[in-house]
């Protein structure tokens, strides 16, 4: 479905600035592997932060928050490791964000949980 790609693509432009105007340092955008993917890969300070990004026209759905559910979590989460791994980054601390964008408004509105879930197999 063409549309639903463009809202996403829409989302992760808004989510990207959002995170740029809070200092986030942007470093990857779709990170693909055989895993899965990532929206956004960024750095807060010295934490790497993988988002999630959720875009919805409105709530009608529920709110792109509730969409993150365990299996999604898993498979960002198995993207994230291969992420690390290939940049040798594996003692690196990291989190999960998710970020909610909604288009009913505008601007749109965002939502943003910084450690929204864990990586799965760390303290």
């Amino acid at each position: 479905m063409h549309a639903r790609g463009e809202l996403g693509q829409r989302g992760e432009e808004v989510a990207a600035a959002f995170l740029r105007a809070r200092r986030y340092r942007i470093l990857a955008r779709n990170f693909r592997c055989r895993a899965g993917e990532i929206d956004l890969v960024a750095e807060d300070g010295s934490v790497l932060v993988f988002v999630e990004v959720r875009s919805r026209r409105s709530t009608g759905q529920g709110t792109p928050l509730e969409s993150v559910d365990g299996r999604k979590q898993a498979r960002v989460a198995r993207v994230a490791r291969h992420f690390l791994a290939a940049h040798g980054w594996t003692e690196r601390e990291a989190r999960f964000d998710v970020i909610g964008v909604r288009f009913d408004t505008d601007p749109p509105a965002i939502e943003h949980v910084a450690g929204a879930f864990e990586l799965a197999g760390s303290a």
